[in-house]
């Protein structure tokens, strides 16, 4: 393991870590949960942003959805009402989710609806 670019310190030409608590309370490998989710979103017609790994796009027609994963938070924005739940019921079949209904903070940012769409 080395050091990342600009975080070279030759004080310490290596570092050893010691994770306490599990992060986020994920009780898996994170990588391998994300592989899962990838997988089964690529299967049912998501496409994988090329500039951000953690954004999948799906589009039918003139309707299009995004999803954003963060650790064990997913945003799922599009559209079409009826889009989404149906995508809210196929991730249902296959995880184990909890919908949180309309977003009110993700990430730290404060989001409200408005009359022409929604104000971060």
């Amino acid at each position: 393991m080395k050091q990342p670019p600009g975080f070279v310190d030759s004080a310490f030409p290596s570092h050893m870590c010691r994770l306490h608590k599990s992060i986020y309370g994920l009780k898996h490998a994170p990588r391998a949960s994300y592989t899962h989710l990838n997988d089964f979103l690529l299967s049912i017609g998501f496409q994988a942003s090329k500039v951000d790994t953690s954004l999948f796009i799906f589009s039918v027609g003139a309707d299009i959805c995004y999803l954003l994963v963060y650790v064990d938070d997913i945003l799922l924005a599009g559209s079409n009402s009826l889009l989404l739940q149906s995508l809210i019921q196929l991730l249902r079949s296959k995880f184990k989710l909890r919908d949180l209904g309309i977003v009110h903070y993700f990430l730290g940012i404060a989001i409200k609806p408005t009359s022409m769409g929604l104000m971060l």
